[in-house]
């Protein structure tokens, strides 16, 4: 039972590491982080719309767009990005291109973005380093599978220990009651046998009493008897003298 549940749950977490990461190939990412109260931000996005309806660019890149002020959870994806580019998360816009991150946004940063995005996209090696990242964040529906499984698998472990315990405790509380009822058992026949032994002496003892009273009986009747002819004996005795 238990090698089953563990052979289960390895199965699940090595379909988990062996799945395919869910990387765009085509187009390149680009990871915008954003405010709504962020004017700059503002400037950057409108930009950004500018470009997709560009022909020569709209086809080369994708924007991830997080708005980070009101989002608990765009916020610790911008501070984990950061964290991955030895950036620290505290201001934007912050958006990332390739392996490259960028902090803030001026006019002159538009061909910079330009130039960035075809390098990366005629790269036919690259490889987004954020894609592992992204897809925790995307799909947490499947680190959830992972630790719900695990806490089955956990609880379905701790429930057979707990049978097993029950199982063992029942066992030996029987074992008690038997050994209790035995040694019971044992106290009643030991009581029997001393009583029985001392029952058996009394009876020879009066037997003997009894006997030693006849005995007494027949030798005083003896004694009377040889009294009475030593006494008839000592009469015929005078009877001849005279």
């Amino acid at each position: 039972m238990k090698k089953n549940i563990f052979l289960l749950v390895v199965s699940i977490i090595a379909i988990f590491f062996m799945a395919p990461n869910k990387a765009n190939a085509d187009t390149v990412n680009v990871y915008f982080f954003r405010s709504n109260t962020c004017s700059i931000c503002a400037s950057l996005e409108d930009f950004f719309e500018e470009l997709s309806s560009d022909e020569e660019y709209k086809d080369l890149f994708v924007i991830k767009d997080f708005e980070v002020s009101n989002s608990t959870k765009n916020a610790r994806l911008w501070s984990e990005v950061a964290e991955y580019f030895g950036d620290t998360a505290n201001g934007v816009p912050y958006y990332v291109i390739g392996d490259e991150s960028f902090l803030g946004f001026q006019t002159s940063d538009e061909d910079t973005i330009k130039e960035k995005i075809k390098e990366v996209y005629n790269d036919e090696d690259f490889v987004d380093p954020l894609t592992d990242i992204m897809n925790d964040f995307e799909n947490p529906s499947d680190d959830g599978l992972i630790i719900l499984a695990l806490l089955g698998g956990i609880i379905l472990v701790i429930g057979v220990i707990v049978f097993i315990a029950r199982k063992d405790t029942t066992k030996l509380e029987k074992a008690i009651v038997e050994e209790e009822k035995k040694e019971k058992e044992l106290a009643i026949i030991a009581k029997e046998e001393k009583e029985e032994p001392a029952a058996e002496k009394v009876t020879p003892t009066a037997k003997k009493t009894t006997a030693k009273k006849t005995t007494t009986k027949e030798s005083t009747t003896k004694k009377k008897t040889t009294s009475k002819t030593s006494s008839k004996t000592t009469t015929k005795r005078k009877t001849t003298k005279k």
